[in-house]
């Protein structure tokens, strides 16, 4: 007899748990000084008290951005602010969030972080091991010693 206790009865639900997911231990590091852990599937930023993330700076909008939990990644949206919002220096309207990002709503910086994020696929090819986790081959350097240059 097959073991069907733990299987859900809908399908669909395990992919909206997954589709929810919020990344574990992430965190947004304030101006280089105050620690933010990100908790909540949704995290609004702006200037109004009434955001998860208050930052009082005028520059930024009274409702900045928000950051969404999609696919156990954190994603950040632009909501129309006007001084808005940079990714590393890029304006973006989204973007899937990595640690060490550097987030600027109109100027005030944030740092994106994750102890233990998950692989990121886009990086894939640039490992430094394949896929079997064995590493690859490196260059050989030569044994011979340099040669000296000669004044003439």
């Amino acid at each position: 007899m097959e073991d069907t206790q733990n299987a859900s009865a809908n399908p669909e639900e395990n992919s909206v748990e997954d589709e929810n997911k919020i990344p574990e231990n992430a965190f947004l590091i304030i101006e280089g000084v105050k620690v933010f852990p990100l908790r909540t599937p949704v995290v609004n930023m702006g200037r109004r008290l009434d955001n998860t993330l208050v930052i009082d700076d005028p520059r930024v909008s009274r409702n900045h951005a928000q950051l969404r939990a999609i696919k156990g990644r954190y994603v950040i949206f632009d909501l129309n602010s006007t001084g808005g919002t940079f990714i590393n220096g890029q304006r973006a309207s989204q973007s899937v969030l990595y640690p060490g990002d550097v987030v600027s709503l109109a100027g005030v910086a944030l740092i994106f972080g994750q102890d233990n994020p998950p692989p990121r696929p886009d990086l894939a090819t640039t490992s430094p091991f394949d896929s079997n986790g064995s590493e690859r081959p490196t260059a050989v350097l030569s044994t011979m010693p340099p040669t000296k240059n000669k004044k003439k």
